[in-house]
């Protein structure tokens, strides 16, 4: 069965999403949630929302897609068995810690993860299954042929189908909250990404993507397995809601729809589908102007399509009437049903009830979201029953069935604790003998310099598979830095992953949950791309078998001081931080031209560094972060992690030695978000 997700951020979006044929919605609350500048609810509207959401047949799924910290998680423990009672029928989650808190409280709560989980790949479906998740909502990212292959596992699959498109691969985005102090992973995206960043001069929005429809591609994704089709708005008006379910409506129900509707309600110099159909490029970019606005009388049109509910159900009824016997109704759907009864009936004097106009009386139901199927008239033929009363009956009937939908929680199915059988190495780095512990994450092997002062030194897989014979001298500090995003053919990874491993690699730094599976037989350390924040997070990490992690870019000082820990924390206190990792390209040349080698200006001026691997580009900082001066105040830190980038290897030797020495920095410095983080 495939359902028609949409946006609800306010009461009215939820009912234009309602009556134009949503089979679910999602919403969230005041906090916790991916979009906190939508207008969202308070936790006890909650079952309001609920129960008008099943009146009508549909799911109603919250939203607590955020990274949190330990204070906001206490806050959340309390709220899940709420949530729960009132019959929310799925929490949509990001954060590790999230979902452990959500499974130790109610633990047959059904999980969906989040987009911003960054699932793109099956082995990472497949280990959200052993997390006891339900569904798995994958990366905007992947192509039909990618989400087919993942649709095979036995897991819910839930497509991104319509709807604003980020640059950067979900939940891997720094760049709001780095430049401007507002985070994407905490739902206050300031969208940058919609401002002049530019290798021409001026500066034009080259990293701004058209929005996404995929309405012509119903069809396929029906057919590969897809079971959820999402819609993207909740900060978008009503009309756009109700424009946009109304039509994907009609594609799920292969009915004639109108894709020009969807252009006239809101776009950016039209739409693209390139991700779905693998056709990534420049023909995917562009912003909204003054063309794109909606056309004159655009919106008083399509308020008229959530003015009554669309009739999406079929009712069988039955009108029985006998003498000395109340009159009684039954109304029944394919899960529900209802008997009333009314008053006696009156002997007839002119005529009696006759069934083909009883049954017109039934087959006005546009007010509700039935449509009649089958009509019965039983008893004797010699009564008469007044329409008005009829009408009384009817009415009373249709609104007590869906308060009986509207209370009806249905089971809870999602699996129960945790499921792993990987086996690791659980072996830590030794400390080197100067008893700081240090690491590195390098680009180039020209970066690893000071070999002495580091426990551990991380190369992506093409770096150690190319310099075999510089890495064997000190194999045993080596370890593989996966991406934080990949587009690269699974069997490719697994294949470069066992030739290292038959080099006597023995650790690897975890950037995304889909690579958990893939490194077995190695000691696993959490990169900053698993959005590690909190003390549940760490216990997760613990169960699963991970040595340590390196905490969120994201963590100020004070919240990273608080997290409990039985396995070692590291924070990232020098380097170019990743601000976007996307799998399209933002610069305006050919590979050959670029060399790999290209910036990013932004309207200030500023040379934001691009960088591309595993068929993905990353923009870094331009601003280097810097904490040797620091390192006092890094509290509850096992271990400091260095990030070489784009620095030579002349470079990278002086930084190590003044970073050793507590060296102040010099310019285009920034401390990051470790004073103005969350």
């Amino acid at each position: 069965m495939t359902e028609l997700l949409a946006p609800a951020g306010s009461f009215e979006k939820l009912k234009a999403a309602i009556y134009c044929g949503a089979d679910a919605v999602y919403f969230g609350l005041k906090k916790f949630n991916a979009r906190q500048n939508a207008q969202n609810f308070e936790l006890d509207e909650v079952e309001k929302v609920v129960q008008f959401c099943h009146s009508f047949g549909a799911k109603a799924y919250l939203t607590l897609n955020t990274i949190l910290n330990d204070k906001e998680l206490e806050s959340l423990e309390n709220i899940i068995p709420i949530l729960q009672k009132f019959g929310v029928d799925a929490v949509i989650v990001q954060d590790l810690g999230v979902l452990n808190l959500v499974k130790r409280v109610a633990p047959n709560f059904r999980i969906h993860a989040s987009t911003q989980m960054g699932i793109n790949s099956l082995s990472g479906v497949r280990f959200l299954k052993k997390l006891g998740v339900s569904r798995a909502i994958l990366s905007r990212e992947m192509t039909l042929c990618e989400i087919s292959e993942v649709c095979k596992e036995g897991v819910e699959i839930e497509v991104f189908v319509h709807g604003a498109l980020c640059f950067c691969f979900s939940g891997q985005c720094f760049m709001s909250a780095m430049l401007g102090g507002r985070s994407a992973n905490r739902g206050d995206c300031a969208q940058p990404c919609r401002l002049p960043f530019s290798v021409s001069k001026p500066p034009r929005p080259d990293l701004s993507l058209k929005d996404l429809c995929c309405i012509d591609s119903i069809k396929k994704l029906k057919e590969i397995g897809v079971c959820s089709f999402k819609i993207e708005g909740r900060m978008k008006r009503p009309e756009y809601v109700a424009a946009a379910t109304m039509e994907y409506r009609k594609a799920l129900d292969e009915k004639p729809y109108d894709k020009d509707i969807l252009l006239k309600v809101f776009s950016r110099e039209g739409f693209t589908n390139g991700y779905i159909e693998n056709d990534i490029g420049r023909k995917m970019f562009g912003v909204r102007s003054r063309k794109d606005a909606p056309k004159e009388g655009i919106y008083s049109k399509i308020r008229q399509l959530y003015r009554i509910p669309l009739q999406k159900f079929y009712v069988d009824v039955s009108l029985t009437v006998k003498k000395n016997q109340p009159v009684v109704l039954k109304l029944r759907d394919s899960s529900f049903e209802i008997k009333i009864s009314g008053d006696l009936p009156e002997k007839a004097k002119t005529r009696a009830l006759n069934e083909n106009e009883v049954r017109k009386c039934f087959e006005k139901l546009g007010q509700t979201i039935y449509r009649l199927k089958k009509f019965e008239l039983l008893g004797d033929c010699d009564l008469y029953v007044s329409n008005s009363q009829i009408n009384k009956l009817k009415k009373r009937a249709v609104s007590a069935l869906a308060q009986k939908r509207a209370k009806f929680c249905a089971p809870k199915t999602s699996c129960q604790g945790f499921n792993f059988d990987f086996c690791f190495r659980q072996k830590s780095p030794q400390t080197p003998k100067n008893g700081r512990r240090l690491r590195a994450e390098c680009e180039k092997i020209q970066q690893v310099v000071c070999k002495d002062y580091f426990e551990l030194i991380s190369l992506n897989m093409d770096e150690i598979l190319d310099n075999e014979r510089e890495i064997l001298p000190i194999i045993n500090k080596i370890g593989i830095l996966m991406p934080q995003a990949s587009f690269e053919n699974e069997s490719n990874i697994i294949h470069k992953i066992n030739k290292i491993k038959k080099m006597g690699v023995l650790h690897a730094t975890i950037q995304n949950l889909g690579q958990i599976p893939l490194l077995e037989g190695f000691s696993i350390h959490a990169g900053l791309g698993l959005n590690i924040a909190n003390s549940q997070s760490a216990q997760v990490l613990e169960k699963i078998g991970f040595c340590d992690f390196i905490v969120s870019a994201e963590c100020c000082l004070k919240t990273i001081s608080k997290i409990a820990k039985k396995i070692p924390l590291g924070a990232v206190a020098f380097g170019r931080l990743a601000l976007m990792v996307s799998r399209n390209c933002p610069i305006n040349k050919s590979c050959k031209e670029c060399g790999n080698n290209s910036c990013l200006k932004d309207r200030k001026g500023k040379l934001f560094p691009v960088r591309c691997q595993n068929k993905c580009h990353t923009i870094f900082n331009s601003d280097v972060l810097w904490m040797a001066d620091r390192q006092r105040e890094l509290e509850n830190v096992d271990f400091e992690v260095l990030k070489f980038t784009v620095e030579t290897k002349s470079q990278a030797k002086t930084i190590t030695k003044n970073f050793i020495q507590n060296a102040k920095p010099d310019n285009n410095y920034t401390r990051g978000l470790y004073y103005r983080g969350f």
